[in-house]
């Protein structure tokens, strides 16, 4: 389609929602455009696009939580995707004395997995409610369903930190052998700088140490006043018997805060209140990921449809879906989005469960 043809459509799109909105409203001679309108084949879908160019709009002004903590991926199917990790060779070089063979290093990878799945809800409308002018849910569907749609990208990328029932920290991902066992340290300016220094202390396989550009704190809603508290003050007092020494608050620029309203949705155990995640930044480059999160490739963005089953009229000419379906007078939405995550590198992670 040429960018002349495209600017039309565009712009008969952009005409048939205003349209189709005064009717909404009451405006008689527009209903009178419309009904002399619905003799040509091609208004309701110009009008259903409008309203799916509207809730992709809406989509991208709804902001992600997930965003700030986790990873983005793109997948080509719904089959697992697999993360490889090459590990090894990044170690200091070993010498080499004369007229001696160069020593062999051994490569060995690191594969994770995480997959996609079909998210969707079916939304009927009545023609009757429409003609009752109860019309607040029909007019503010798009929004509505943008808001559904970053929300599920939420739940499912909250869902990995915790186990398959939501009740407890992931331990498949949280354990001994990954180096980050689950703590028990209620939220506190020492608890928060003894996780960073546990992370910055760690080794990987090469025995080189763990380097993190930034870190996240990530809490629950319940935690976030003594998160403030912790980041936002000026001063770390600390007290050694007698002796009480002040320095300024490192923690202020080297931690984000993330309140993460979902982490007591998805996690339904007795610490949901409690607990407390440092994850490395997502949006800083040579951070390796802990979380991804990651759309089907070509279907990123929510679909929104109505189905199109209100028949003809006698006269000719297709019937608009808002007029209702020819069986049952119902106007049917359908939004589909495509959306999964999965926990990647352990060896930047810290979570508590803030028990203690």
């Amino acid at each position: 389609m040429s960018t002349t043809q495209t600017q039309g459509r565009n712009r008969r799109i952009v005409e048939a929602r205003r349209l189709f909105d005064r009717v909404l409203k009451g405006d008689l001679r527009a209903r009178a455009e419309v009904l002399e309108t619905l003799t040509t084949s091609d208004f309701p879908y110009l009008l259903g696009a409008a309203y799916s160019r509207e809730m992709l709009g809406e989509y991208a002004s709804v902001p992600a939580v997930w965003q700030r903590y986790s990873t983005r991926s793109t997948v080509p199917d719904f089959r697992p995707k697999s993360l490889i990790d090459l590990l090894g060779g990044r170690a200091g070089l070993t010498r080499v004395p004369e007229a001696t063979e160069y020593k062999a290093r051994k490569l060995s990878e690191a594969k994770y997995e995480f997959k996609v799945e079909k998210y969707g809800d079916r939304f009927p409308l009545t023609w009757e409610m429409l003609k009752n002018d109860d019309l607040d849910a029909f007019r503010n569907l798009p929004s509505r369903l943008a808001v559904a749609a970053r929300e599920t990208e939420d739940i499912v990328t909250a869902k990995t930190l915790f186990n398959s029932g939501g009740t407890a920290l992931n331990t498949d991902f949280f354990k001994t052998a990954n180096k980050n066992a689950p703590g028990t340290a209620a939220l506190s300016t020492e608890s928060l700088e003894a996780a960073l220094t546990n992370i910055s202390t760690r080794k990987d396989n090469e025995k080189r140490p763990i380097v993190v550009s930034g870190a996240v704190l990530m809490v629950p809603p319940t935690l976030e006043m003594q998160a403030r508290r912790i980041l936002n003050a000026t001063e770390i007092r600390r007290t050694d018997g007698n002796t009480t020494t002040v320095e300024s608050n490192y923690l202020t620029g080297l931690v984000e805060l993330v309140v993460n309203p979902w982490l007591t949705v998805v996690n339904t155990g007795t610490n949901a209140a409690t607990n407390w995640f440092v994850l490395p930044n997502p949006n800083q480059n040579n951070n390796r990921p802990a979380l991804v999160t990651g759309f089907l490739r070509g279907e990123e963005d929510p679909d929104l449809r109505v189905k199109a089953d209100a028949g003809n009229r006698v006269g000719g000419g297709a019937v608009a879906p808002e007029e209702g379906s020819f069986d049952d007078d119902t106007i049917q939405y359908r939004v589909r989005h495509v959306t999964g995550a999965g926990t990647v590198v352990p060896t930047a992670t810290y979570a508590s469960t803030g028990a203690s």
